[in-house]
């Protein structure tokens, strides 16, 4: 009984260090390469907007190292089709990416919830639908065909291990096309696979497996639920390692993306004091030293530009680029 009570105690405390003690690694690093991305919200592929607005976007986000921009797009429906959006302004918004940041690459952010998850909203998705999967193909190929660098896939949530998901994966792949680029959003990694909640991570095995058709994986390694900054940042370090290391391994050609939370919501899964932009980037930093990732690793990927204001770019700015502001000329 003693032995068990000061197992115990021992573990109690452990877990108290780990949650409270300090975590991260705010130090200059070298680990951008300005090759970032962030993703934006539909009303820009979905309104019109004047191209004075548009240019202004590209030119912003180009001076904050972004190289992949993922403009949301109306999600599948149950058809496997795009619902009725305006070309008019896909081709608009193309033409001033073009003419505004000639080198970044604007990937149509495509998805939608999956059918069978239990939410407040019905999902469209799927997966275990060939003709619906064939379908989605085919309008990724149609996007391609309009000019776009090729396109970001988000659907939620996709259980670890799913076959169903790597059918899509492998569609997508041929309608896309070898020079183009097949991106997608991936659920957190987790050490190992939980039976109870088999959404909630992605097992480093089934990252291997997603990257050996993808080109591009950008890491959700956020809404983990975890109470404390230090717990947050040790995962997001572990996220950085474990992914990084496991496609180095296996000699992936897929480039790995780390996301980072930056909106204000606060619930059970995300706690605004604790999963912010400057934990996410010390524990990302914190993984990475030391890893000799080679050119796996690419960049952050920022969640999202429509709830990051001028203080957040401050902190990724300075945190993440190194770059500090000028102050004021009196």
């Amino acid at each position: 009984m003693r032995l068990a009570a000061v197992a115990l105690a021992s573990g109690a405390a452990a877990c108290l260090y780990l949650s409270w003690s300090p975590a991260g690694d705010e130090e200059p690093h070298p680990f951008n390469q300005d090759r970032n991305a962030v993703w934006l919200e539909r009303r820009w592929l979905e309104r019109a907007h004047s191209p004075a607005e548009m240019d202004a976007l590209f030119a912003s986000l180009a001076s904050h190292g972004i190289l992949y921009a993922f403009p949301h797009l109306i999600p599948f429906n149950a058809a496997g089709r795009l619902p009725v959006h305006s070309r008019d302004q896909m081709r608009a918004f193309l033409a001033s990416a073009r003419r505004s940041a000639p080198a970044m690459k604007i990937l149509p952010w495509v998805g939608g919830l999956r059918i069978g998850y239990r939410r407040q909203r019905p999902g469209t998705v799927n997966l275990r639908d060939l003709g619906q999967r064939q379908s989605m193909a085919a309008e990724c190929r149609g996007l391609i065909d309009e000019g776009f660098d090729g396109v970001h896939l988000n659907v939620e949530p996709v259980d670890d291990g799913n076959d169903d998901y790597l059918a899509l994966l492998r569609s997508l792949r041929t309608a896309v096309g070898s020079d183009r680029i097949l991106s997608l959003s991936a659920i957190r990694p987790g050490p190992v696979e939980i039976p109870i909640a088999p959404n909630f991570f992605w097992t480093p095995d089934y990252y291997v497996r997603v990257a050996s058709v993808a080109d591009q994986i950008v890491v959700m390694a956020y809404d983990t639920g975890l109470p404390t900054a230090g717990l947050y940042k040790r995962y997001a370090a572990w996220a950085a390692s474990t992914v990084t290391s496991r496609l180095v391994g296996h000699k992936s050609r897929a480039r790995v993306l780390l996301g980072i939370p930056n909106y204000d919501e606060t619930g059970l899964m995300h706690r605004a004091g604790v999963e912010t932009p400057s934990n996410a980037v010390a524990g990302i930093v914190a993984g990475l030293r030391g890893l000799g990732g080679g050119g796996t690793f690419e960049g952050v990927a920022l969640y999202a530009e429509w709830t990051t204001d001028a203080a957040d770019w401050a902190v990724y700015e300075r945190l993440w680029r190194g770059r500090h502001p000028e102050p004021a000329s009196e």
